[in-house]
């Protein structure tokens, strides 16, 4: 699993039991740092040409097989499976494409093990967003939860109307975070303490809420891409200390997540990914809803997205539905991702 603030690999080697309900086990998990090298190429890929493209698909597919391989010599493992999600480069819904680096033949031929890869592509020719597609395991692994909202590069939210799972991302979390914080040097605000420093700014907290993508009715999802074209230069070119920016790009996330939340029944909110650990952004989310947010563990907070696409490699071996069309807008529900022997 590769998020859209490329802030690492997260791999993790988990078990499912089905018994009634969809059981989960978390036995190992580590996030690798990209080497700088691989920190530039995966920026700059969107501007590659077609043959570089290519060329670094099976380059990045043959590095994560053997990350993958050092993490089953370290934990002494074998899976039954490896599922990968890829580095996301284009994404475009509405073109019918999208792309995730890391080519799955790749991966299986470097570890030697089935790779299932490449789950979105399947529901995005079914005329969906191919996106999100963690509502599956947050129904069927976390359903003692109302609303779960995973705060990574881009914030999305999953939760259920009737019988129904809705998701959408609600707006860009991390990628404007520590877009920020970069310009003073350090890869991330930790714990929000440099946004705690800050103040509101009006201006920037208007401009970032009048963005058009806040008008569009879910399902919808964020490209990397729209956030790199349009929110970020927001932010750049509105005149304000760094403080502030954070200060308000915290309270924006804070604002669009209760404007979705308070319009549903329920009370409990679980919260993961790595905006979690920012603990200035969770207050913040706390004030603006009287709801119960849950922090949970950390291989909870840090690996639920590399769980949940590890449960959809399980729904795909076993021909279930892991792509919900109520999520994602597609014509049907289906089970995507493509298979690869070694």
């Amino acid at each position: 699993m590769s998020g859209s603030s490329r802030d690492g690999l997260d791999i993790a080697f988990c078990e499912f039991v089905y018994d009634t309900n969809w059981q989960y086990e978390i036995i190992a998990s580590d996030t690798i740092s990209y080497p700088e090298d691989w920190l530039i190429a995966l920026k700059e890929m969107p501007k590659q040409s077609g043959q570089k493209l290519v060329e670094y698909d099976i380059r990045y597919g043959k590095y994560l097989g053997e990350q993958v391989n050092i993490f089953m010599d370290n934990y002494k493992i074998k899976p039954d499976i490896i599922c990968s999600h890829g580095h996301t480069v284009f994404h475009n819904p509405k073109l019918h494409y999208t792309f995730q680096l890391g080519h799955g033949q790749a991966i299986a031929s470097t570890t030697g093990i089935m790779v299932i890869s490449d789950f979105r592509i399947g529901d995005i020719q079914l005329g969906g967003q191919g996106a999100p597609l963690v509502p599956i395991g947050d129904k069927l692994l976390f359903q003692d939860y109302d609303y779960c909202i995973n705060i990574g590069g881009i914030a999305n939210i999953s939760f259920d109307v009737g019988n129904k799972r809705i998701a959408l991302d609600i707006c860009p979390a991390n990628q404007l975070l520590n877009h920020l914080s970069k310009q003073l040097g350090k890869p991330y605000d930790e714990n929000g303490s440099i946004a705690q420093l800050g103040k509101m700014n009006s201006a920037l907290f208007d401009k970032l809420n009048n963005h058009p993508y806040y008008l569009l009715p879910y399902p919808k999802s964020m490209s990397n891409q729209l956030v790199v074209d349009t929110f970020i230069p927001i932010v750049d070119n509105l005149e304000a200390s760094i403080e502030d920016k954070l200060y308000t790009v915290c309270k924006h996330i804070a604002y669009q997540t209760q404007k979705i939340i308070d319009k549903i029944p329920g009370q409990n909110i679980l919260v993961t990914g790595g905006g979690t650990h920012n603990s200035f952004l969770i207050t913040a989310i706390r004030k603006e809803t009287q709801k119960k947010v849950t922090i949970p563990e950390n291989d909870i907070i840090d690996f639920k997205e590399a769980l949940i696409f590890a449960f959809l490699g399980v729904l795909r071996m076993e021909n279930k539905i892991n792509c919900l069309a109520s999520a994602t807008g597609a014509t049907r529900d289906s089970s995507s991702g493509i298979i690869y022997n070694p």
